[in-house]
């Protein structure tokens, strides 16, 4: 991995050019930052001149711009993970001079990080309001546990790394009382188990396990590809589609509508199983039905605002590309939409086989005779020969609730599209606002777009988080009346990130 910092420091004498690079690289800023710890850590005395010599370019960069919004809160993050006391007080000034917004999980590491606790006593007291504030960053903000569990281990592992032993030993005593109790539903995380079998006599070598245990709970270890997922992967796909089930049966006395398909889901969810709002892949049924119980009206209207954008009517036949693509919900409400007279072909693309074949057996319900392709795979799996048919003049690429996840290169993805896609594209982007460094990979994808080719159309695009301006609720979907909004605010407010746009590729 290329030091992508020390290329920073030195462009980084004026804020013009420093504004420049980031722009033109914020793929692999993103990748950098995506990176697992080990590698990363190679690098951080890299980000810690950085910050504390460039402090003053970084402060004079435009706030006003998504990008460089992004970059300043990816450097706190640096800040948290590897508990840079000297950078953090820069990085925070620019924030609040800014009034650029530091999520709750982030306001939880300002507890411990900045300004950093006087005596070893504050980091035990101050326990109950990291934890408490981590809870809410789960409940409301985040788009899983991981990275708030990551926050608090990276607390803990400060505490074994920088106090003593009779401070790391109370939070221990902390963490078993809290995971015993049940207090904060974020101690039943299975990873976060395994800290209390971590021997603290040895600081230097708890602090590293602590590490190890970061990494597996975001997921960023080392990966090693075996010699069966190669030869697994040269092998060519089969169709895959969901048959002689109990689901398929039933989809069968139902309506070609989304609203009465997702009913089908809803009547067999239990409500039991938590999935992390769609980022994790399912494994099992029970989080399929669990998913379009939770989220899928919040899809449906996405989607719904984003395809408003499109020609009604398109010139000539299409063909869908649903990158991650679920359960196929984005190619589904294009269906009811438009109709099947105008698809050519579909191509679903999913990593998790049993979403994967009910996408398929969902477009099939629609129409029996639309012909469907299925590629099993994750984004960074993908190559060329996966897209190896007949180029049509109309292609409608599906980004939902995919762009802004953290585990591909976006890299990867562009040069993947550009090689293998021809004639006009239309892209609809649509994800939750998470927070910033989310939102920022759609402006990044459709950025690169819009710098790079003349024919590019933005067609629409629209962004609400929770704090700002009302979109659309559980209530209001429902036509129902919302007595919490707008004067009191309203809890389950939706939120959205939606970019819509054309482009001419050769």
């Amino acid at each position: 991995m290329d030091n992508i910092f020390d290329k920073l420091f030195e462009i980084s004498d004026t804020a013009d050019s420093l504004d420049k690079f980031i722009n033109e690289n914020m793929q692999s800023v993103n990748e950098f930052y995506n990176s697992d710890y080990r590698s990363i850590f190679l690098y951080i005395d890299s980000i810690e001149r950085f910050i504390l010599f460039k402090h003053r370019t970084i402060a004079e960069l435009n706030y006003e711009k998504t990008y460089t919004k992004s970059f300043v809160l990816m450097l706190l993050e640096y800040c948290e993970r590897f508990n840079l006391i000297g950078a953090t007080p820069h990085i925070y000034s620019i924030l609040n001079r800014n009034d650029i917004q530091i999520n709750s999980r982030m306001q939880a590491a300002l507890l411990f990080l900045y300004p950093k606790p006087t005596q070893n006593s504050d980091f035990v007291d101050r326990f109950d309001s990291i934890c408490e504030t981590l809870q809410f960053a789960i409940d409301n903000e985040e788009d899983n546990d991981k990275k708030a569990i990551a926050t608090f281990l990276n607390y803990y592992g400060i505490v074994i790394n920088d106090t003593n032993l009779k401070v790391a030993e109370e939070i221990k005593l902390k963490i078993v009382a809290a995971t015993q109790s049940g207090t904060y539903n974020f101690f039943q995380n299975e990873e976060l188990s395994t800290i209390l079998d971590i021997e603290l006599q040895d600081s230097a070598v708890a602090y590293k396990q602590i590490q190890n245990v970061i990494d597996k709970t975001l997921g960023k270890e080392a990966f090693v590809v075996s010699v069966s997922d190669i030869e697994a992967d040269e092998t060519v796909q089969e169709f895959l589609i969901e048959t002689d089930t109990d689901y398929s049966r039933k989809l069968m006395s139902v309506p070609n509508s989304f609203d009465c398909i997702r009913d089908v889901s809803v009547k067999q969810s239990d409500g039991s199983i938590y999935t992390n709002r769609g980022v994790k892949i399912p494994e099992s049924e029970k989080e399929l039905f669990a998913y379009m119980r939770r989220v899928g009206n919040m899809h449906k209207a996405k989607l719904q605002v984003a395809l408003d954008k499109l020609s009604h009517t398109f010139p000539s036949k299409v063909r869908l590309i649903d990158w991650g693509c679920g359960q196929g919900i984005a190619s589904m409400i294009f269906l009811e939409k438009f109709g099947n007279n105008m698809i050519d072909i579909i191509t679903l693309i999913e990593p998790s086989e049993i979403a994967l074949k009910r996408a398929a057996l969902h477009c099939k319900k629609y129409c029996a005779d639309i012909p469907l392709k299925t590629i099993c795979k994750k984004l960074d799996n993908l190559e060329e020969r996966d897209f190896d048919f007949p180029q049509l003049n109309i292609t409608v690429h599906f980004f939902s609730n995919i762009l802004d996840i953290d585990d591909y290169s976006q890299s990867h993805l562009i040069e993947l599209i550009e090689q293998t896609q021809s004639g006009k594209n239309y892209f609809v982007c649509a994800s939750p606002y998470i927070d910033a460094i989310k939102a920022e990979r759609l402006e990044s994808f459709k950025r690169h777009f819009e710098s790079k080719y003349d024919s590019f159309e933005l067609l629409f695009e629209a962004t609400n988080g929770k704090g700002d301006e009302f979109w659309c609720c559980n209530n209001s979907y429902k036509n129902c009346t919302c007595l919490e909004h707008p004067e009191n605010g309203c809890h389950n407010k939706w939120t959205r990130v939606i970019k819509v746009f054309k482009v001419i590729l050769e």
